[in-house]
């Protein structure tokens, strides 16, 4: 079993004075994490955080690795959101062969009063 997490500012702390300490917590948490969930997705888990900890060490910087990292997350954000999209418009149902068409007009919004 694994303790919660210190407060914010303990974690500022022992970053300050105590990293090996800090990162050897974030390593405990971060394997029981993966050790807790379900066996499917452990070995998906285990890919994610080696990718994660390759762009910490290459990155230079904590926050270059910040930066990294919160873009491996839009990308993937963007692959589901993709994909989910995706999925929706094949579930649509199909238009209908006889529909009619309208011609849709734009309208000018009135000029701002000064």
């Amino acid at each position: 079993m694994i303790s919660e997490l210190p407060d914010f500012d303990t974690l500022m702390e022992m970053a300050k004075s105590n990293p090996e300490g800090l990162e050897k917590l974030r390593e405990q948490h971060i394997q029981y994490l993966i050790e807790n969930a379900t066996p499917e997705l452990q070995n998906r888990l285990r890919g994610l955080q080696f990718q994660i900890d390759a762009k910490r060490k290459i990155s230079g910087t904590p926050l270059n690795a910040c930066i990294e990292i919160s873009q491996m997350m839009h990308e993937s954000f963007f692959e589901l959101r993709k994909a989910l999209n995706e999925g929706m418009e094949s579930e649509q149902p199909a238009q209908p062969e006889n529909t009619t068409s309208a011609k849709i007009l734009s309208f000018e919004a009135p000029a701002a009063v000064h």
